[in-house]
């Protein structure tokens, strides 16, 4: 069993050698990473008896929703496969933990535009990105895009709602999850995590472009704009297994 797992969804393998890499100068607890997607390891990576590699053709989140159930650390994070956590930034996240049901939320840059908006913690607020607003989530609730969760804790709420298809709605709905049973979110002022950015369907980012404002935003809001979203808390851990095991929208059946 390790301290910790980091669960990594992802199509860019030659990243993730260097994200490997990132979490032994951010860390010095015992660590296991999970690579979950379509191509294969990459040759630099295999035979580390600390990766867990799973092939799966499914969305970003179906991906993410395996790895956690494939994991063994007492605490999870998540990472893009474009990007790398910085040095010592996961040791301040865990000494910011007292107890077994804390939770603290990563502040990250991504891509080089917006530092200084993503540096003020209201950035992090639900609230303040029309897409995930609403009025019927608290003021003070926190997103969670990146951060350490426990373990018990993540798997107790069901994990990810792979309804979703990609990142952000699911990450802003297990956000509220946790938040709407009195888990408390502890912000790590120093940043955690740098990811690039790829605006609109430039690159290989078609795919996450449309599945977020064509599937997941309408589908957030079908959820967060009725006032039944005040008793949503737990889901379905294996959740995944009621979405294709092939993603339509990057990959043909």
């Amino acid at each position: 069993m390790f301290d910790l797992s980091i669960i990594v969804p992802g199509i860019r393998i030659n990243n993730w050698k260097k994200l490997y890499d990132s979490i032994s100068r951010s860390t010095s607890v015992s660590w296991e990473m999970i690579f979950v997607g379509p191509y294969d390891l990459p040759i630099e990576l295999a035979g580390f008896d600390n990766i867990i590699y799973i092939k799966d053709f499914g969305t970003p989140i179906r991906c993410q929703q395996m790895g956690l159930l494939a994991s063994s650390g007492k605490w999870i994070t998540w990472a893009a496969d474009d990007g790398f956590f910085l040095d010592g930034a996961l040791d301040v996240g865990f000494d910011l933990i007292s107890n077994d049901e804390d939770v603290v939320m990563g502040k990250y840059y991504e891509g080089e535009s917006n530092e200084i908006a993503m540096s003020d913690s209201q950035y992090y607020l639900l609230n303040y990105h029309p897409p995930t607003r609403s009025s019927f989530i608290p003021a003070e609730f926190y997103t969670l895009n990146v951060g350490l969760v426990p373990s018990m804790l993540l798997k107790d709420v069901g994990g990810w709602d792979c309804q979703f298809e990609v990142c952000p709605m699911s990450y802003a709905d297990l956000a509220f999850r946790l938040q709407n049973q009195g888990i408390i979110f502890t912000i790590q002022d120093e940043v955690m995590f740098r990811c690039s950015h790829m605006p609109g369907t430039s690159g290989d980012h078609g795919p996450i472009h449309y599945a977020q404002i064509l599937h997941d935003e309408p589908l957030y809001q079908s959820i967060y704009g009725t006032p039944d979203c005040k008793d949503r808390n737990k889901i379905d851990i294996n959740n995944h297994l009621r979405v294709p095991s092939v993603w339509a929208r990057r990959f043909s059946q």
